[in-house]
């Protein structure tokens, strides 16, 4: 059996390597963003929250909300820090920007030891994994951006002042919820359960 010491060295090795990778993911272009041609609305399709889901897979729900708390922080950042459109104007909001992320974290953790490690349901538990990864930040997403928008009447440019929250669920749910929750089923499972048959095989 691992000792304690050796188990902590190992989560933080494995921590400073997904940090470096969501960081990287951020700042280069199409390894974490797949634009989709809207540069005026910053709309486009995140995979960084796999790299998150695979995280709290490998490590646990807490391991995987620091690290999501990581990619929540650096979105902040660079949307205060890159050209003004809807996508920067929604994650200024720091609870928008961080806590969706850290949730896919410790949601994503608490699924899969639930299901694989108790029940010994891998496959499954990998499938809706990677769809939790994207349907829990798209839902925190569109929650706190309606509350920033209605209940503290701050507007970007375009959005109607009616019908607020039909217009931000069509958008970033139509838009960019749907094609991530299955790029999800797909990536994490694959991606996941190759690091995971690695690990057993040690």
């Amino acid at each position: 059996m691992k000792s304690s010491s050796s188990t902590n060295t190992r989560n933080l090795v494995l921590a400073a390597l997904f940090i470096a990778i969501i960081i990287v993911q951020v700042l280069v272009p199409f390894l974490g963003y797949i634009p989709l041609g809207l540069t005026a609305l910053g709309i486009q399709i995140s995979i960084i929250q796999f790299t998150v889901a695979i995280a709290a897979i490998v490590m646990g729900p807490w391991w995987g909300g620091l690290i999501g708390g990581v990619w929540g922080l650096a979105s902040l950042i660079q949307a205060w820090t890159t050209v003004y459109n809807l996508g920067a104007f929604l994650f200024r909001n720091p609870v928008t920007a961080i806590l969706p992320r850290v949730m896919i974290g410790i949601v994503v953790g608490y699924i899969f030891q639930e299901l694989a490690v108790k029940r010994q349901h891998r496959g499954w538990a990998l499938t809706l994994s990677g769809f939790m990864a994207s349907f829990t930040n798209t839902a925190l997403v569109v929650i706190f951006s309606w509350i920033t928008i209605v209940m503290f009447h701050i507007y970007f440019p375009g959005i109607p002042h009616s019908g607020t929250f039909t217009w931000i669920l069509l958008s970033l749910v139509g838009v960019n919820g749907i094609a991530e929750m299955i790029a999800g089923v797909i990536i994490v499972p694959i991606i996941g359960g190759a690091i995971l048959a690695v690990r057993r095989s040690r």
